[in-house]
């Protein structure tokens, strides 16, 4: 490690000769989830936000990948080609997850191997939003929020032809991967937009057996090398998408149509051969019109449509499960200063969604959907200090169909021994039509004041409500994919909890430092625990049956508590340093942990910059999670080392060649909140080379 991390540090020091920067200037970044147009010192909540070189740095081939390393931010990943975000702990309805400030539609709050319906290749900023401000997105984002967007819609005129490029390879999974975004302004008004992406990847190389030893000690079904050993079985991926969009500029506003496509193909290590097979398309409409009167000085309306298929492919190609969901959905908002002198936003949102499970093992019913929301985010001033105040109302009705469950069989069986035969008890429950309502409520404050010239504080109270999600309620049944048995209730109450976050930032002209503490007070929270009990069932094709644990769908009391801290530091001659660290716990109140949460964290890096180069050097150490919840193993530590560099050439500044590595220190890497952190190891050493340019 001492020879790698000297290697490193030289690089990082003598690839290019040239002179020294004498002064950078940085460019402001707009924040889109912002209605009441502030900067990012004036919004009383935290905000984070990625884009250019330092987005092209994290891109990976998830969105759970790309965020995992942001502190307080982790991956729940379902092999390499799925990876769904992780907040303190949080993840599935407790955050929501917007493209362009608007719900993306798809199933993967159901479960942890569905994909998130979109890809980061053709993403132009992503912003992470917690506080008052995220609470214009959604109730219960007691997570928070991440905003992913694109520009398909422009809301300003730019004269002639722009657009970007990117093409890489390599990568643990030898992946290639091409990008680009094309935009044309004509005749002073209109605004036309194209983009496109393709990613093929093949069977992602790791650093010896998939499977832990801890879970071959404490089942002896599994060996080390059951799902691959150094090549993880059924772990490629090929997708693609496109979009197209055109605006209309006009004077006070704009208006703006755009489609957009999204396939992708992967593969499911726990099955050989198995795969995969999700489509989105998704229709979106704007119109924003500033100036509206004396009180009112913006108001918006954004319509969206989505089609969305998800099929679940045995190796022989036949649809084992196949989950369709369509709806429509907007929200309407207007930028006010009604109750106030300070600028406001009330909006409201709506929409409806039909969910059809159409194939496979009897496991969710059928159901409808349909909400309706309005919201008030408004800053009040007590003498010389801002306050921010905001208020969400949900209405959510659910409609499910007649449906009939199969949760196995009580005993082993086998092909030629059914159920009965072999003694043993079918299990299973038929449930009629259901209706259900939900009202809740969200309710949060937040202020920023300024301790003295260094010190600022940051301080927010919530109060959050959210309506059980129609998985949480409906599911009943095996799931073939995740090999568990899953058994929602009708009976779920609202989740209920209560936060109070703070951040404290010290700042000087060479250093920056913030910690941010926070503890969220569940009386009731929704979880997914294991029951300790086991049901078996038998796999079309199969011989034997399978012991699958039964997970249930309960409402319980629950705490969460931790922190996240961060820090830069400018040094001489280039460099940089940054140091940062999270940590967080969860707890069943009536007794244990909760499952899946992330272990402690810490990392520093070193940056190097100088004229057209620039690159670091990253190590982040994930420390062993020895407080783990029932029926889960512990999970061992391990220590990431990254290197990025980044080089625009002299000749042609538009053109930037990069360099990504990972995994240098080649370890054996499990996160604990996957739920096949046991059974499939992450990516093994590997480099990443690409070119991105723009014109």
């Amino acid at each position: 490690m001492r020879t790698l991390l000297s290697v490193c540090i030289l690089l990082l020091s003598s690839i290019v000769n040239a002179e020294d920067i004498s002064k950078m200037e940085l460019n402001e970044i707009p924040i889109t989830a912002n209605p009441l147009g502030l900067s990012s010192d004036e919004i009383a909540n935290p905000v984070q936000i990625f884009s250019g070189t330092d987005l092209q740095n994290m891109k990976d081939s998830s969105l759970g990948a790309v965020l995992d390393g942001v502190p307080g931010i982790t991956n729940n990943s379902w092999g390499d080609s799925v990876g769904q975000p992780v907040i303190r702990g949080m993840d599935s309805n407790r955050i929501k997850i917007l493209n362009n400030g608007m719900e993306i539609k798809d199933v993967s709050n159901m479960s942890g191997d569905h994909a998130v319906a979109i890809d980061t290749l053709s993403t132009e900023q992503i912003e992470i939003i917690r506080g008052p401000a995220s609470i214009i997105y959604g109730g219960g984002a007691v997570g928070g929020v991440i905003n992913i967007i694109d520009h398909r819609i422009h809301n300003e005129y730019l004269d002639g032809v722009i657009g970007k490029y990117d093409q890489s390879f390599g990568g643990a999974n030898n992946e290639s991967a091409t990008g680009f975004s094309f935009d044309y302004g004509h005749n002073d008004n209109l605004m036309f937009h194209l983009d496109a992406y393709k990613r093929d990847s093949k069977n992602l190389n790791i650093p010896g057996f998939s499977v832990s030893q801890r879970l071959v000690d404490s089942d002896d079904e599994f060996t080390r090398d059951k799902y691959g050993k150094d090549t993880l079985q059924s772990s490629d991926n090929e997708s693609g998408g496109a979009s197209i969009g055109v605006s209309h500029i006009f004077d006070g506003g704009y208006t703006g149509l755009a489609f957009s496509g999204h396939r992708v193909d992967y593969g499911n290590p726990l099955e050989a051969g198995g795969k995969f097979d999700l489509n989105s398309n998704r229709y979106d409409y704007v119109f924003e019109k500033n100036k509206i009167s004396s009180f009112i000085s913006k108001m918006k309306i954004k319509l969206g449509y989505s089609d969305y298929d998800h099929k679940e492919l045995e190796p022989d190609g036949a649809v084992g499960a196949e989950y369709v969901d369509k709806g429509s959905d907007g929200k309407l908002e207007f930028v006010h200063s009604l109750f106030s002198k300070s600028p406001g936003v009330l909006g409201f949102d709506f929409g409806r969604s039909n969910f059809s499970k159409s194939q496979g093992d009897p496991y969710i019913a059928n159901n409808q959907r349909k909400n309706f929301s309005f919201y008030l985010l408004e800053d009040y001033f007590l003498y010389d200090q801002k306050i921010t105040i905001g208020f969400r109302h949900d209405f959510n009705r659910y409609r499910s169909n007649d449906f009939t469950s199969d949760d196995g069989c009580t005993v082993a069986y086998t092909s030629t021994d059914d159920c009965e035969a072999s003694s043993g008890t079918e299990q299973s429950t038929t449930f009629g039509k259901t209706n259900k309502t939900f009202n809740s409520n969200n309710l949060t404050i937040g202020t920023i004041t300024k301790l003295n010239k260094q010190w600022e504080m940051a301080l927010n109270l919530s109060h959050s409500e959210r309506a059980p999600a129609h998985n949480e309620l409906y599911s009943y049944g095996h799931h073939h994919a995740t090999e568990t048995i899953e058994q929602g209730s009708r009976d779920l109450k609202k989740e209920r909890s209560n936060t109070i976050d703070a951040q404290f930032k010290w700042s000087n002209q060479k250093t920056n430092f913030s910690i941010s503490p926070y503890y969220t007070d569940f009386s009731s929270y929704i979880g997914l625990l294991n029951s300790g009990t086991t049901q078996n069932h038998l796999h079309e094709g199969e011989e034997e049956s399978e012991a699958l644990a039964v997970y249930k769908t309960t409402n319980i009391p629950a705490k969460f508590y931790g922190f996240e801290v961060e820090g830069d530091l400018s040094l001489p001659n280039n460099y940089g340093l940054n140091i940062w660290g999270d940590f967080v716990k969860a707890k069943n109140k009536d007794g244990g942990n909760l499952p899946r949460i992330p272990s402690v964290r810490i990392g520093t890096g070193i940056s190097y910059q100088r004229n057209t180069f620039s690159s670091s050097l990253d190590l982040m150490h994930v420390f062993n999670q020895t407080d783990i919840g029932p029926y889960e193993l512990k999970t061992d530590d391990y220590t990431n080392m990254k290197l990025t560099m980044n080089y625009r050439l002299p000749m042609n500044n538009s053109i930037k060649l990069y360099l990504k590595g990972d995994n240098l220190l080649d370890q054996e890497k499990r996160d604990h909140t996957s739920f096949l952190k046991d059974k499939v190891l992450m990516g093994g050493r590997s480099f990443n080379v690409g070119v991105t340019g723009d014109f």
